[in-house]
């Protein structure tokens, strides 16, 4: 496993510096090639101009020697002409074409120096650990001798790079033996020294330190000489001495200790060296490291408390601050390495907080996060490309009002879901809890709302995430601390904290509109927005904790306009997403309890409490698209249009449930009516966003009208055909033959259907009108058949039910009469769809008193039906030939000279 472990971390690093060297190589080749060929283009220059200089001028009243088709033509001429240098092969060519290795000359000269060198280092640990286990020699010589046989490696690298004289001081080969060897004696020193402090305990955590750092600092010096390659594997192999060499009793200080000495060697050199890729491992490792300090117990988490503070300053000040001491605002672009560094150190910093908190550690965990918050605010404030570091400040400051240890059991009354109730329990010192968390978030957005202030020519990126840190943290602790203190309730105090909050927020927004000057500087103008949007959000908020939680949706939602307002005042990209995230929020809070209002929303039809839940971020939301689009048709107006649609359509159908379930609109099962109104509705809304969409083109009304019709056609042929039939279902229905059930259920829903037909005619595809126009005729037969059968049988009129002459004579009638309606519908309005259902029925009806009435049907009423068959047949076919297919009539007829004649 061990020799795994080693074999992986050679190969790594030899992956890693391999590909560097050469790239190293390659431009150094490319600036020779470059150089020759210069030098070559100045010597050719310089022998023209002294020909030149030597041969007589042409006298003024000569003619030119040559026209440029005669120099064409003889180009023997006298004419000067530069010498032409033979050709010189290029310096990266020749390298590729003479010294290309071969397979058996990379093994030779490259694979067994790297492979040599890692056997070396790890031979001299391997000989440590075997004078352990056969109890050879005691610490003492055992150290000695290890340090000793580390400086040998070292003095020989050094004594080996001294005496290449062939080389240049800047060229590193891919197999240098002298960085080899040093790397493997650096290697075996920090070994040695670490074993010294942490096995054996010859040497003190003060001697440890300089030793430590002395070795650091070699190694740092001798990278600089012998190129990156030793400082890859000298920080690669420094990272996993604590693994290769084991104690039994593991002092977790010491490997805090060792791990900040590598790590500012290894930041230092990069720094010195600008190599970026050496800081990136570093980082990588100290997480790494990091995580496995973060164990629940002391003294580990005190120790990975001290291991994320000192990393973290390492990082700021190597990393962050010092590339940067001399860039100006206008050049403070986001320095996204440094961000991902500082991002990746402040997740181990919430995670050593969560493990703590789950620990039960004492207070000063809290010191730890200040220590944190002060450390990413001071990088903040110090260097601009590092501005994200405030944002982190804010995530931990928002990390402990989360983690913060709460009591034992959560409130019997909680009004959060159990699962969120069970996590975010009440603190367990709120006269500690709050102060904290509100002053600490204060804090970060003070400091970035104060850089903020001071850098009016920031890059919009880098003042955008100033505006994030300045706003987001105060507001979310906020929200925390409430849900964990009031369980979700009404809280007057925290309504009062919400409302100070927005007044901090509305003045910041006034200072900096009043600071942006003419014409408006872009920082100024941004943050005002960012800032105005912070009020909103904060007021509702206040409103939020003021008044029932019910409102929470219609506060988010009044944010939501508020923002879009702002934004199109102000003109801010920034502010019109974030009017859509808060849109996001508000669907959030819907799914999570859909009634929004409670149990208890009123028992009044439409004037309930659904009626503000739904109805208002409904106009929210509409006014926030119109704002909006005033600036493009973008994502923004696109949300805000379909969330208008969203709750205008929830609005209705709850309203549906409400009024048919006695106010719950959340009961179980359904009925016919309220099938058909929710059928009626769905095409209502259909027709609607159809009407929108032809005047302003909007793809979100045009998909929301097809999804709407897509609905009502489930909600017919499932709901009203079927589940809800009171054919198939046998129940009852109410009102008389005219005034009932059929007509809120069924005919309705036809009309409706049939309306969508005919304006969706020519705008929207062939199958769209036919489907629209195909619901409408079924919904109408089912009124018409089922209204026959509610005459003759009452209320109840389920297929168990026996069917008479009379009745079978009325179904005829009734169909060819609805048939009739069709056609003349058909031919008033030009409609195909009605003449064609119009044929259906009358086919229907057609068949029925061929093949049923005439065997199944006695008496006076078969006679009936086939003499009100004939006379709907004929009547059809005079209008089809009178009216449809009408032909012109003659001249003579049309002037009264008799009858036309014909063949």
């Amino acid at each position: 496993m061990l020799a795994t472990l080693i074999l992986i971390a050679v190969l790594t690093v030899w992956l890693l510096v391999s590909g560097q060297l050469t790239a190293l190589k390659e431009r150094l080749a490319k600036a020779e090639a470059a150089i020759r060929a210069l030098e070559l283009e100045l010597q050719g220059a310089g022998e023209l101009t002294s020909r030149a200089a030597v041969e007589p001028e042409p006298l003024a009243d000569e003619q030119p020697v040559q026209e440029p088709a005669a120099v064409e033509a003889a180009p023997e001429a006298s004419v000067p002409q530069a010498p032409v240098a033979p050709a010189q092969p290029s310096p990266v060519t020749e390298q590729h074409d003479v010294h290309a290795p071969g397979f058996e000359e990379r093994i030779g000269t490259r694979w067994a120096v790297w492979v040599g060198g890692a056997a070396l280092a790890v031979g001299g640990i391997f000989l440590v650990n075997y004078s352990i286990e056969a109890g050879l020699i005691g610490p003492t010589t055992r150290v000695v001798l290890g340090a000793l046989f580390a400086l040998a490696l070292v003095g020989a690298g050094e004594w080996m790079r001294r005496g290449e004289r062939a080389l240049p001081m800047d060229i590193v080969p891919a197999a240098h033996i002298p960085g080899i060897l040093t790397a493997a004696g650096t290697m075996v020193l920090f070994g040695t020294i670490y074993a010294a402090h942490a096995l054996y305990g010859l040497i003190g955590s003060g001697t440890a330190f300089v030793l430590l750092g002395a070795a650091g600092l070699t190694t740092m010096l001798a990278s600089a000489l012998h190129g990156p390659a030793l400082a890859g594997i000298g920080l690669v192999g420094a990272m996993v001495t604590p693994l290769l060499v084991s104690s039994s009793e593991p002092n977790p200080w010491a490997l805090v200790i060792f791990l900040a000495i590598i790590s500012a060697s290894a930041l230092g050199l990069a720094r010195m060296r600008r190599w970026l890729w050496l800081a990136l491992i570093n980082t990588a490792g100290v997480v790494l490291w990091g995580l496995v300090l973060a164990q629940p117990a002391e003294p580990w988490v005190s120790a990975a408390f001290a291991h994320a503070l000192i990393q973290l300053a390492l990082v700021s000040v190597c990393f962050a601050v010092a590339p940067h001491a001399q860039a100006s605002d206008a050049q403070s672009e986001p320095d996204w390495i440094g961000v991902a560094s500082l991002g990746a150190l402040t997740l181990l910093l919430t995670w050593v907080l969560a493990v703590a908190a789950s620990s039960g550690a004492d207070a000063g965990w809290i010191l730890f996060a200040a220590a944190a918050m002060a450390i990413l605010a001071a990088t903040a404030w110090r260097s601009a490309p590092s501005a994200a570091a405030s944002v982190f400040a804010g995530v931990v400051a928002i990390a402990v009002a989360l983690l913060w240890r709460g009591v034992n059991a959560p409130p019997p009354d909680s009004s959060l879901w159990p699962a969120v109730g069970a996590i975010m329990r009440l603190p367990d010192v709120l006269h500690v809890y709050f102060p904290f968390v509100a002053f600490s978030s204060l804090a970060v957005s003070l400091v970035a709302a104060m850089r903020l202030h001071n850098g009016r020519e920031l890059p919009i990126a880098t003042a955008a995430l100033y505006a994030l840190a300045a706003t987001v943290p105060p507001l979310t602790a906020l929200t925390v601390a409430y849900l964990r203190i009031t369980q979700f309730d009404g809280s007057i105090p925290f309504a009062l904290f919400g409302l100070v909050l927005a007044f901090i927020f509305a003045d910041a927004a006034n200072r900096f509109q009043n600071s942006e000057g003419d014409p408006p500087a872009a920082v100024p103008h941004l943050a005002a927005g960012a800032f105005a949007a912070a009020a909103v959000a904060a007021l509702s908020f206040a409103l939020v904790a003021m008044l029932d939680r019910g409102y929470l949706t219609v506060a988010f939602a009044l944010s939501a306009l508020g923002v879009s307002y702002v934004a199109t005042l102000k003109r801010i990209l920034v502010l019109r997403y974030a009017a859509a995230a808060l849109g996001v929020v508000v669907l959030g809070r819907v799914a999570w309890d859909p009634v929004i209002m409670g149990s208890d929303v009123g028992s009044w039809p439409i004037f309930n409490w659904l009626l503000v839940g739904y109805g208002v971020p409904a106009v929210c939301f509409a006014l926030s698209a119109r704002l909006l689009r005033r600036d493009g048709d973008d994502f923004p107006v696109r949300c805000a249009d379909s969330l208008t649609v969203i709750f205008a359509g929830l609005l209705a159908f709850f309203q549906i449930r409400h009024l048919m379930n006695g106010g719950d609109p959340l009961a179980d099962g359904s009925n016919l009516i309220e099938q058909g109104l929710i059928t009626f509705v769905s095409l209502g809304f259909a027709a609607g966003l159809l009407r929108l969409d032809l005047g302003r083109a909007n793809i979100v009304f045009r998909v929301a009208s097809y999804l709407f019709t897509g609905l009502a056609i489930y909600s017919a042929i499932v709901g009203l055909g079927l589940a809800w039939n009171p054919y198939i279902r046998g129940e009852p229905i109410a009102g008389g033959w005219i005034i009932n059930d059929l007509l809120l259920g069924y005919l309705l829903p036809s009309l409706m259907a049939l309306y969508l037909a005919r304006i969706s005619r020519g705008v929207r595809p062939r199958w769209y009108t036919v489907s629209a126009a195909s619901l409408s005729f079924l919904l109408a037969f089912l009124y018409v058949t089922l209204n026959v059968r509610h005459l003759f049988h009452g209320a109840n009129i389920g297929f168990m039910l026996p069917t008479t002459d009379m009745e079978q004579w009325a179904y005829s009638v009734a169909w060819l009469a609805l048939g009739l309606v069709l056609l003349a519908y058909g031919i008033w309005r030009g409609s195909s769809e009605a003449r064609l259902a119009s044929g259906v029925l009358v086919l229907m009806a057609t068949l029925k008193v061929f093949l049923f009435d005439l065997s199944g049907v006695d008496g006076i009423w078969r006679a009936l039906s086939f003499i009100c068959l004939g006379v709907v047949l004929i009547g059809i076919g005079l209008a089809y030939q009178r009216v449809l297919f009408a032909r012109p009539r003659p001249q003579a007829e049309l002037a009264g000279g008799g009858e036309p004649t014909g063949a």
